[in-house]
């Protein structure tokens, strides 16, 4: 003769509510997590957003030593600032990516290319490019601007490639918030720098393949 446990009728009514208070707390934490997250970065924008940069050309240039800048033009579509909260420049490739110095706003920047760099107060400039250094690119606010306009004339500073060496890069992330909505724009760019001008085809080659 075999014998069962019968449960009592209340024991399952108190599992279940315990239940339905556990699930009741998880739904709630990831709430309060989701409050949070959109509390200090604001919800996140689709696609590129308004902003753009003016780097699509192919570039290859030689510089053995000191640090080497070049204007990175920021194109904003909307009708609202953005305000510039970073900027990646990603390789993509096997060549290590440009290490960034610096980064600034000019007074000016119509030309392209890889120029070299003087420190100014507070910042850099390019020598004989670029205008004067009109403080840090981060935080900075990039008003609407007209599409043939040179843009927005934001700089990098970069450490020149070690010898024998270049460095690559394949693409620009500008990350930036207009109001609370928070952005990523990727664009490509070909850009090879290198301290030998024997390896400048080869690394203009890599970067061709990873776009």
């Amino acid at each position: 003769m075999t014998s069962s446990l019968i449960e009592h009728p209340r024991d399952k009514s108190v599992r279940a509510r315990y239940g339905r208070k556990c699930r009741v707390m998880i739904i709630a934490a990831a709430g309060l997590l989701a409050t949070g997250a959109f509390l200090l970065w604001g919800p996140i924008g689709l696609g590129n957003g308004p902003l753009s940069t003016g780097l699509g050309y192919g570039l290859g240039a030689v510089h053995p030593s000191g640090p080497v800048g070049f204007v990175i033009p920021i194109y904003n579509s909307g009708g609202s600032s953005a305000v510039v909260d970073g900027l990646d420049l990603i390789s993509g490739t096997s060549y290590p990516g440009p290490h960034v110095l610096g980064l600034e706003v000019l007074t000016s920047g119509t030309c392209i290319g890889a120029w070299p760099v003087r420190q100014a107060a507070g910042g850099f400039v390019l020598v004989g490019c670029g205008g004067t250094d009109a403080g840090p690119l981060v935080g900075h606010a990039v008003a609407p601007t007209h599409p043939v306009s040179p843009g927005f004339p934001a700089a990098a500073e970069i450490a020149a490639p070690r010898p024998g060496t270049c460095w690559v890069m394949t693409k620009v992330v500008v990350h930036y918030h207009v109001g609370i909505r928070h952005y990523s724009a990727t664009e490509s760019s070909r850009f090879a720098v290198c301290a030998d001008s024997a390896q400048v085809n080869a690394a203009m080659k890599a970067a061709e393949s990873a776009s």
